[in-house]
């Protein structure tokens, strides 16, 4: 019987041996790389949300949102939020605890993964049925389209980041492994929750 420990599968001569991956430092490394993506990614939505605001105190010509724009379904939107708030929750909890009970963790990551499919399909089903033509244009159905799109888009990346964490969440996989890595991803999908939120607020109530 071999002697050797358990490795992992994603990176197992990394994670043995290497000291530039002990746990140390690769949760400083992690932790560092993911807060500055989600601080490029937080840059990107907080354009979208300057626009809103920028071109509705503008509103040239009576243009911001004319008279055949209103609002889409609060209630569509609402259950959308709702599942991006559970699944960034359920993703938080599961990478927290994929190192103690694996089992579990993974569980929770379906769950999540699930939460995220049933997001891109209200998604999909509210732009074919949004109450207004975006071929029309309009400040507010420019920003909203953009700013709904992006995030999906977003979601969709995320869903298949998902999917490879499930995947490495075993015994001697390498969410297992590097557990700090899972939980900075955790970290994104809250930061994407909270944009649903305010996004929420911002297009289906001003």
């Amino acid at each position: 019987m071999s002697q050797h420990p358990p490795q992992s599968r994603g990176l197992p001569n990394l994670v043995a041996s290497a000291p530039e991956w002990t746990p140390e430092v690769d949760a400083r490394v992690s932790g560092v790389g993911m807060w500055i993506f989600m601080g490029a990614n937080a840059m990107l939505f907080v354009a979208f949300f300057f626009a809103f605001f920028y071109l509705r105190a503008l509103n040239n010509g009576n243009d911001w949102m004319p008279a055949w724009v209103v609002h889409p379904n609060r209630r569509i939107a609402g259950i959308m939020v709702l599942l991006l708030v559970a699944g960034a929750a359920l993703v938080w909890l599961g990478t927290r605890s994929v190192a103690k009970t694996p089992g579990s963790a993974r569980r929770l990551l379906w769950l999540a993964l699930l939460a995220a499919v049933l997001y891109i399909g209200f998604q999909i089903y509210e732009f074919q049925h949004l109450g207004f033509d975006p071929q029309f244009g309009g400040g507010y159905v420019s920003v909203f389209v953009g700013l709904k799109g992006v995030l999906l888009a977003e979601v969709v990346v995320a869903m298949a980041w998902l999917g490879t964490l499930i995947a490495q969440t075993t015994p001697l996989g390498d969410a297992t492994a590097r557990p700090a890595s899972a939980a900075a991803f955790g970290n994104f999908m809250v930061m994407l929750a909270g944009v649903g939120v305010v996004a929420y607020l911002v297009l289906y109530f001003l």
